[in-house]
């Protein structure tokens, strides 16, 4: 494990951890405590919840909403509350005393899971969205966390590095492939839903939700949707919410991507999906 600098196209460099050829945020301690190498040892439970997304596609907006559905009751916490990336904090030490059901969250691959996983069969939620628009809020996301990544490049030099897997986690066509992958040859309980469909129409999908963790009560899915409303979560008190929580629009990307830039990505969409089965919404204007 080894701290790398990942220059753009300008020649900014970003700051992340490389772990056996992968590459990850460089989160606080993550060096000093080697979280990374405990992960594929960790203890699963069967009734775990594991929400599992590339970065910026709403994990946490999914991950509260699944929190108080899992718990079944309103709990006026803080959005944060719980909340810590498998990848950044010793799950048997942060988790051990949680109860049950625990809503773990992680950006991993399914094969860096614990090993578990394929024994205890947790269910799985993947949420994917747009990657025009994922790589815009990344973009913005770095550009905040200033400390975190000491990047202070432009757009121009940041969306194709990004978009070709350079910086970490990888690349966003090589997640969500290796996902429908995994779909086809493991039976862990997995459901797949769409940002661009939340945002549509959350509660419908959050009633898939719902049924996928046998809960069967539309007149509590609904009150979970008002409380977690995107602009409710915008406005709590919790600081990560001013980091996490930017504006979760659907086609912020047209306010960012060149025709140029629109066009490269829309050739290397059609290129990496051509032999991908996924449903998805992929806007080309």
């Amino acid at each position: 494990m080894e701290l790398i600098h990942v220059a753009d196209d300008g020649g900014d460099e970003l700051t992340m951890i490389n772990y056996n050829g992968r590459k990850y945020p460089n989160f606080p301690g993550c060096m000093e405590t080697k979280v990374l190498e405990t992960l594929p040892s960790a203890e699963i439970r069967s009734d775990d919840i594991l929400v599992c997304t590339f970065p910026k596609s709403g994990t946490h907006w999914v991950y509260e909403m699944v929190r108080l559905l899992a718990a079944e009751q309103l709990e006026r916490d803080e959005v944060a509350k719980g909340f810590n990336l498998m990848e950044n904090c010793n799950v048997d030490d942060y988790y051990k005393d949680v109860p049950s059901p625990r809503i773990l969250n992680t950006h991993v691959r399914f094969n860096e899971l614990p090993e578990q996983v394929k024994v205890k069969k947790p269910r799985i939620l993947y949420v994917t969205r747009n990657p025009k628009d994922v790589t815009v809020s990344f973009y913005n996301f770095v550009k905040k966390l200033s400390r975190a990544y000491n990047y202070t490049g432009e757009w121009k030099n940041f969306f194709r590095p990004s978009l070709e897997g350079k910086f970490e986690y990888g690349s966003w066509f090589d997640y969500v492939k290796d996902r429908e992958e995994v779909k086809k040859t493991t039976d862990v309980p997995i459901l797949t839903i769409n940002y661009e469909d939340m945002q549509e129409n959350v509660f419908r999908e959050m009633k898939k939700v719902a049924s996928f963790l046998g809960i069967n009560s539309d007149e509590f899915v609904k009150e979970v949707c008002d409380q977690c409303s995107f602009a409710s979560m915008q406005k709590s008190k919790s600081p990560i919410s001013k980091v996490m929580y930017r504006k979760g629009e659907v086609g912020d990307w047209k306010n960012w991507f060149t025709v140029a830039q629109n066009e490269w990505c829309d050739h290397l969409f059609k290129e990496k999906m051509k032999d991908c089965p996924l449903e998805f919404r992929y806007s080309l204007k």
